[in-house]
Protein backbone atom coordinates (compact mmCIF):
# COMPACT_ATOMS: atom_id res chain seq x y z
CA UNK A 1 0.00 0.00 0.00
CA UNK A 2 1.41 3.36 -0.98
CA UNK A 3 1.59 6.27 1.42
CA UNK A 4 -1.22 8.02 -0.48
CA UNK A 5 -3.43 4.93 -0.27
CA UNK A 6 -2.79 4.62 3.47
CA UNK A 7 -3.72 8.27 3.97
CA UNK A 8 -6.96 7.72 2.04
CA UNK A 9 -7.79 4.66 4.14
CA UNK A 10 -7.03 6.58 7.34
CA UNK A 11 -9.24 9.46 6.22
CA UNK A 12 -12.08 7.03 5.54
CA UNK A 13 -11.58 5.46 8.99
CA UNK A 14 -11.65 8.92 10.61
CA UNK A 15 -14.84 9.76 8.72
CA UNK A 16 -16.40 6.48 9.86
CA UNK A 17 -15.23 7.12 13.44
CA UNK A 18 -16.97 10.52 13.43
CA UNK A 19 -20.12 8.88 12.07
CA UNK A 20 -20.01 6.15 14.74
CA UNK A 21 -19.56 8.71 17.52
CA UNK A 22 -22.57 10.70 16.27
CA UNK A 23 -24.65 7.53 16.05
CA UNK A 24 -23.64 6.59 19.60
CA UNK A 25 -24.72 10.00 20.82
CA UNK A 26 -28.13 9.56 19.21
CA UNK A 27 -28.59 6.03 20.56
CA UNK A 28 -27.67 7.13 24.08
CA UNK A 29 -30.24 9.93 23.89
CA UNK A 30 -32.88 7.36 22.93
CA UNK A 31 -31.97 5.14 25.88
CA UNK A 32 -34.41 6.30 28.53
CA UNK A 33 -34.51 5.01 32.10
CA UNK A 34 -37.62 3.06 33.03
CA UNK A 35 -40.54 5.28 34.06
CA UNK A 36 -41.19 5.73 37.77
CA UNK A 37 -44.95 5.27 37.58
CA UNK A 38 -46.50 1.78 37.72
CA UNK A 39 -47.13 0.18 34.32
CA UNK A 40 -48.84 -2.91 33.09
CA UNK A 41 -46.71 -5.91 32.18
CA UNK A 42 -47.10 -5.47 28.41
CA UNK A 43 -45.87 -1.86 28.45
CA UNK A 44 -43.09 -2.68 30.90
CA UNK A 45 -41.99 -5.62 28.75
CA UNK A 46 -42.00 -3.52 25.59
CA UNK A 47 -39.93 -0.82 27.32
CA UNK A 48 -37.46 -3.42 28.58
CA UNK A 49 -37.12 -4.96 25.11
CA UNK A 50 -36.51 -1.54 23.57
CA UNK A 51 -33.85 -0.66 26.18
CA UNK A 52 -32.13 -4.02 25.66
CA UNK A 53 -32.15 -3.57 21.87
CA UNK A 54 -30.68 -0.07 22.17
CA UNK A 55 -28.06 -1.31 24.64
CA UNK A 56 -27.06 -4.01 22.15
CA UNK A 57 -26.77 -1.48 19.34
CA UNK A 58 -24.69 0.78 21.58
CA UNK A 59 -22.36 -2.10 22.42
CA UNK A 60 -21.83 -2.92 18.73
CA UNK A 61 -21.13 0.73 17.92
CA UNK A 62 -18.74 1.09 20.88
CA UNK A 63 -16.82 -1.98 19.69
CA UNK A 64 -16.53 -0.51 16.20
CA UNK A 65 -15.43 2.84 17.64
CA UNK A 66 -12.77 1.14 19.77
CA UNK A 67 -11.52 -0.88 16.78
CA UNK A 68 -11.26 2.24 14.60
CA UNK A 69 -9.49 4.19 17.35
CA UNK A 70 -6.99 1.36 17.76
CA UNK A 71 -6.37 1.11 13.99
CA UNK A 72 -5.82 4.87 13.84
CA UNK A 73 -3.48 4.81 16.86
CA UNK A 74 -5.77 7.06 18.92
CA UNK A 75 -5.79 4.88 22.04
Amino acid sequence: MTKGEKMAVDQEKKRRLDEVEKDLEGLRRQLQPPPDEPRDFADAGADLNQREELAGQIEVMENERDRLRTELGLD
